[in-house]
């Protein structure tokens, strides 16, 4: 191929357009790196709202299409998931679903009925309720409850935020549990008159005299009532639900209790004898899916952390929490879980989150038949994103810039931006879609319950010390300690 030939006027107005070329380039690049410096995703700073009056680039409009076509399969594997669960749980929960449905439709035409009667689960501000683990575990007690009254199963939390901010009812197909569209007043959802009493020793007996099944004395209103409150805080309370709902069902082979004799009217489904934390997960997809906000907070994180799409395991691991600390570590561990600002300056704590940390990524390791797969680090302490940010290890950890996650039952967060509290929902979100999971139980185990394929490859590392192999050792060698 002959050279082409340039004269002199050419070659300078060929280099100018070079230079300028490479000036425009460079003033671009330097606003884009100062962009994505300042505009990170949603973990980073708790919102998006700072890159709505920036021009959308290619990449953002591609990543717009990535999340729609995201969020669409994720709709449509929840309604698979759900009809699937609608086919499996009992014959009575089947049955309460629909005439749920009924009774909404009802309210679409005459919101005055003034024969329904409702069960409004709370939580309200400077009220004990647990975490998000302990808030879920009795779904399937208050769904027998609200059968065995015949009553509407609606939810209202003001702590720390409403409910809505994180969880929606199922677009289709589920129980829209919300207090809009129904009469139900504020007023009488704050009667804490007419309420179940919270005690473990006694709630066994009201909910036997809510159906009918003993007198109800001085509490007999109870059962006429309009508005019915469920206030159950946690513990003990939490336990005793979730017993509750395990007796009081019918299986072959089961002892019915004394005050019912034949138990018929559970109506367990003969073909899907399994207990309250098998059955935790269908419950869970007839009343909850991600908030929007929620859902797209999800997404970026998942993104932004290269596991979208992907298979990865995960560790959970709470830090924190005053039962796992030994004592001598620290001055005073109470309520430690519950601080968002927690100085990580103390080198006996600093060793034993070390340990902690360490021990748990091994026994995800031990048990994973693809130990190159990425991790994903849910916590509710930072120091796993400031120990682990030069590792060798394809370790994702989500970057906290406000301190530590936030704990939804501690009453010094009331009234905080509900961007505040997505992690909790983030990490329980994405652990569901781990290949194997170790946890330190509670919040982890919250994981399992809603998706139980993991409980195929899953470790309490809590509960095992977990030896690092070599290669790991390796691979950790060079990590800068804080």
């Amino acid at each position: 191929m002959p050279m082409r030939r340039h004269n002199k006027s050419t070659m300078k107005r060929s280099t100018r357009i070079r230079i300028v070329v490479a000036l425009c380039t460079w003033i671009v690049f330097g606003f884009c790196t100062k962009l994505g410096n300042e505009y990170q995703p949603f973990f980073q700073h708790y919102s998006l709202e700072n890159v709505n009056n920036v021009n959308v680039s290619a990449a953002a409009t591609d990543n717009e299409q990535a999340f729609i076509e995201w969020s669409s399969n994720e709709h449509n594997i929840r309604q698979m998931l759900l009809e699937r669960s609608r086919s499996i749980i009992p014959v009575w929960m089947e049955q309460y679903v629909m005439w749920h449905q009924e009774q909404r439709r009802k309210f679409l035409t005459n919101t005055s009925l003034h024969d329904t009667k409702f069960m409004v689960v709370g939580c309200m501000e400077n009220q004990k309720c647990g975490g998000l683990s302990d808030r879920m575990k009795p779904l399937p007690f208050y769904l027998m409850l609200a059968n065995m009254t015949q009553r509407v199963l609606l939810f209202h939390w003001t702590k720390p935020c409403p409910l809505e901010q994180f969880l929606v009812p199922p677009d289709e197909n589920g129980i829209n549990w919300m207090i809009e569209g129904t009469p139900v007043t504020l007023q009488e959802i704050r009667n804490q008159t007419n309420y179940v009493n919270g005690h473990a020793s006694s709630l066994s007996y009201e909910v036997r005299m809510l159906a009918g099944l003993v007198d109800g004395g001085d509490r007999s209103y109870l059962s006429t009532c309009k508005v019915l409150n469920v206030n159950l805080d946690g513990g003990q309370q939490i336990k005793e639900a979730v017993s509750l709902f395990n007796r009081w069902r019918k299986e072959p082979g089961q002892s019915p209790p004394s005050w019912a004799p034949d138990s018929s009217y559970l109506g367990w489904n003969p073909a899907a004898h399994i207990p309250q934390r098998e059955m935790l997960e269908d419950v869970y997809r007839l009343l909850f899916q991600p908030s929007p906000g929620v859902e797209r907070a999800i997404f970026d994180q998942m993104n932004y952390l290269g596991i979208q799409g992907q298979n990865f395991n995960a560790v959970q691991v709470r830090a924190k929490h005053p039962k796992f600390i030994p004592i001598g570590i620290m001055d005073s561990r109470w309520k430690l879980d519950m601080l968002e600002n927690v100085t990580y300056d103390n080198p006996k704590f600093n060793a034993y989150l070390e340990h902690t940390f360490d021990n748990a990524i091994a026994c995800v390791q031990n048990i994973s038949n693809e130990i190159e797969l990425p991790i994903y680090l849910a916590s509710d302490s930072k120091f796993g994103n400031l120990y682990y940010k030069n590792s060798s290890l394809s370790i994702r950890v989500p970057t906290y810039t406000k301190g530590d996650p936030l704990h939804i039952d501690s009453n010094r967060f009331q009234g905080r931006d509900p961007k505040d509290f997505y992690q909790v929902f983030i990490d329980n979100f994405i652990m569901q879609k781990a290949t194997c999971l170790s946890h330190s139980g509670g919040f982890g185990v919250l994981a399992l319950r809603l998706n139980n394929n993991l409980t195929e490859c899953e470790v309490e590392h809590t509960s095992h010390e977990c030896p690092i192999n070599w290669k790991q050792r390796e691979m950790q060698k060079d990590r800068s300690k804080i």
